[in-house]
């Protein structure tokens, strides 16, 4: 059937997205504290009567999914909004309490908004501008605003392993500047040990000292020491950083012991293994030329790379969209900044359902971290009225 956008886009009010977005980025959801937040949400979509049906999917106790559904007769095709709730914790120094939201020059302020409480916002008011619109659904619009994504994709892979509707296609709303992501990394976060033996300054000869160990394994670990397929290269990737590093006991002994946690940010083809691989060959090298030196390796977290068919429909159609919504098209991108991030498209793309990333904003967290008003009102259209598209079975996979 022909949508008319201007009839659905009525249903998209303005102060009431700023007002969820700033509900959401009011509350602190720092995992493992994504209770709060999700029954919140989940209270906020019942109130809007928009939605068939919501209910909290609890992985562990206190820390559950939400799951919204806009219901259409059973004869599909289904679509898949996917979004997360936890955060980090705030950094830097702000002019305000990070939870102190408030709007200033057409921007929301708030800790989380563009990783990705604004986008969440912008999911749940376009399924509610679905439901309320004069619609022929024969398709479910599913809103899955997930705990604990952070790397691993925790609420994603529970949701994905627990559904048994099909999917057509999904779009995931975490921030690209209002461009289609079409690829990006996956990433191997690791821990690294070296072990020393502790001596006090003026016996430092009868020491070992872990510290200096870790140092020269470090000098030795970078990109080149890495094995992967050059014709899978994304741009900036692969890519590694080591974040974290500390060690011994005191100021004036050796360090008994020194680890260092770091991340590879990963291609296609490279996997825990590979990489566990490269760095234990690294690890014999020095320790052939050193007897001394004995270190460990241990995976912290592991997800998967991602990337879509750019023929697929759901690419397509998210920038039909964006057209309709802006005049003008979208930018498509398989390159940094967003390559180097991860998210939970990954894990929807393994269970065979074509994903695009399209969402408002890109990373800010900073000190007053804030996201464009007018950015997430075009946003809440785009997936309105893409949705709308798929499940009155107007494009299907």
């Amino acid at each position: 059937m022909e949508i008319q956008a201007d009839e659905l886009f009525a249903h998209i009010n303005e102060a009431e997205l700023v007002a969820l977005a700033g509900g959401l980025a009011a509350i602190p959801s720092e995992i493992p504290n994504e209770g709060e937040i999700a029954q919140f949400l989940a209270a906020e979509m019942r109130k809007s009567g928009a939605f068939d049906e919501v209910h909290l999917q609890y992985i562990v106790p206190g820390r559950p999914n939400v799951i919204g559904v806009v219901r259409g007769n059973g004869n599909g095709p289904n679509l898949l909004f996917n979004g997360h709730l936890d955060t980090g914790a705030p950094a830097g120094e702000w002019s305000r309490d990070p939870y102190d939201v408030y709007v200033e020059d057409g921007n929301l302020y708030g800790f989380g908004l563009t990783d990705m409480k604004g986008a969440v916002a912008c999911l749940v008011k376009a399924a509610e501008a679905v439901a309320r619109a004069d619609l022929q659904r024969s398709g479910d619009l599913v809103v899955s605003a997930v705990i604990h994504h952070d790397v691993c994709g925790l609420g994603t892979k529970f949701f994905l392993e627990s559904n048994d509707r099909p999917f057509a296609m999904a779009i995931n709303g975490e921030p690209t500047g209002l461009q289609l992501q079409l690829a990006h990394g996956g990433a191997w976060q690791f821990e690294l040990t070296t072990h020393g033996v502790a001596e006090h300054i003026s016996r430092r000869e009868g020491g070992v000292d872990a510290t200096g160990k870790m140092i020269k394994l470090l000098a030795a670990l970078d990109e080149n020491a890495l094995t992967f397929d050059p014709a899978q290269v994304l741009e900036g990737l692969p890519r590694l950083v080591v974040g974290q590093i500390s060690g011994g006991t005191a100021a004036s002994r050796t360090a008994d012991r020194c680890t260092a946690r770091g991340d590879v940010r990963i291609i296609p083809g490279m996997t825990a293994d590979t990489l566990t691989a490269d760095f234990k060959r690294v690890m014999a090298v020095i320790a052939e030329d050193d007897p001394e030196f004995r270190a460990d390796l241990q995976t912290l977290v592991y997800q998967r790379p991602f990337q879509v068919d750019p023929e697929a429909p759901v690419v397509a159609l998210t920038a039909q969209a964006h057209r309709d919504v802006t005049g003008e098209a979208p930018a498509s991108s398989t390159g940094l900044p967003v390559c180097s991030y991860v998210t939970d498209s990954a894990d929807i793309v393994r269970h065979g359902i074509p994903t695009v990333v399209y969402g408002p904003s890109n990373w800010r967290m900073v000190p007053d971290e804030r996201i464009s008003i007018a950015e997430m009102v075009t946003a809440a259209k785009v997936y309105a009225l893409a949705a709308a598209r798929v499940v009155t079975g107007g494009i299907s996979a």
